[in-house]
Order: structure tokens, then sequence, then C-alpha cells
């Protein structure tokens, strides 16, 4: 159910953007430094501004992502080795000095 969901909103919104695309054809002339220019057409502006700026979210994430995992690592080994010193010490035997 969830993927027909994706699906579903997957396929609006490329309607959504194809419709704009086709709605929004004029050109617009982007001026750079150094007196360059570039003339596109505004619809691929916009998708290449929103393309850079889900790159840069990607890129962002990920580096909080691989922290997050590395951090997970850690905690892990830390409670393999609690878990083997309680291990070891179960296995000592009680001594009785009264």
């Amino acid at each position: 159910m969830r993927r027909l969901f994706y699906l579903l909103l997957f396929v609006v919104i490329i309607l959504l953007g194809v419709s704009f695309a086709l709605k929004n054809q004029d050109t617009v002339t982007i001026n750079y430094y150094f007196d360059i220019s570039w003339t596109v057409r505004l619809a691929a502006v916009l998708a290449i501004a929103i393309a850079i700026g889900a790159v840069l979210g990607v890129l962002l994430t990920s580096t909080w992502v691989l922290r997050s995992k590395r951090r997970l690592s850690h905690a892990k080994r830390e409670v393999r080795k609690m878990e083997q010193e309680v291990n070891n010490l179960r296995a000592l035997p009680v001594k009785d000095d009264v």
C-alpha cells in the first residue's frame, strides 16, 4: 500500500513538473560574473536550481548519516565488550568468606 502511495505521489509530481515546464516556455538570460551570460528556458533554470539543492541536501544529510552510523558501530562494540565482561564475571566461582 505504501509503495502505491509513493508511486502515485511520484506520478503527480512528474505531471506537475511537466505541466509547469509547458506553461513556462519563456527564455530568461542568466548573467554571471565577467560578462558571461546564458539564455535558457525558465523551466530549465528552475529544474537546475532544484537539482543543485537536492544534491546539496543529500550531501549534507549523508555526512550526518555516516557520523551516526560510526557512533552506532562504536556503541555496539562497547556493548559487546560489556557483555563479554559480564559473562566472564558470571563464570567466576563464588567464594564464601565468612
